[in-house]
């Protein structure tokens, strides 16, 4: 039985969902892949300092990182580093079954995309991984825009591929960031967090 808070609202012509942290949990296996990633730069990742940011870019994430630690980091080589250690612990990645179930409930009923703000290979590997992946229609990335959120641009492009006015479609996120991304593109947004509490 869906979640009544994560049940979308008529009239609605499409969905789009935030991959890392809504449709999967995919908190602790990121984590760890960018302390691997940060050795190398002797940068010790601090998890609470991590834990709040996770819905930031790569990018905007290692600017923070060396502000606050002062390191000269390399983006493309931690970037790098990070997917490569992340391939190790896919296998760890499980699907949020409150969210996944409002996926799955629309299956063939109304277009669907993810619009993360992950690296392309890593978002399509956590699909497949998880199952999820034929359930949608499209899957936009940071790669595919100029600009990650708390800019619209992921949810724009979603909902072109899909055919549908971003007035249209509604959204799921689980962080601040995302959900002002999902607004400024001019969507209704449905935030994960509270049902994801209520699940842990």
């Amino acid at each position: 039985m869906l979640d009544q808070r994560l049940r979308p609202a008529m009239p609605y012509a499409a969905l789009v969902f935030d991959c890392d942290g809504t449709l999967v949990d995919t908190t602790s296996a990121n984590e760890t892949a960018w302390r691997t990633a940060l050795a190398d730069w002797q940068v010790e990742l601090d998890p609470a300092w991590y834990r709040a940011r996770t819905g930031l870019s790569a990018d905007r994430l290692l600017a923070e990182l060396e502000t606050e630690t002062g390191a000269e980091l390399d983006y493309p080589a931690v970037r790098a580093a990070a997917l490569d250690a992340y391939q190790w612990l896919i296998h760890t990645v499980v699907p949020h079954p409150q969210v996944a179930a409002v996926a799955e409930a629309h299956r063939d009923r109304v277009p669907m995309a993810v619009a993360s703000g992950g690296a392309r290979q890593a978002v399509e590997e956590t699909l497949r991984a998880t199952g999820l992946r034929p359930l949608f229609d499209a899957v936009v990335t940071r790669d595919d825009v100029r600009y990650g959120k708390p800019a619209p641009d992921v949810y724009l492009l979603a909902a072109r591929l899909l055919n549908a006015a971003p007035r249209t479609c509604v959204a799921y996120e689980d962080t601040d960031e995302g959900v002002a991304a999902a607004l400024a593109a001019g969507m209704t947004v449905i935030d994960v967090r509270p049902s994801l509490r209520r699940e842990a």
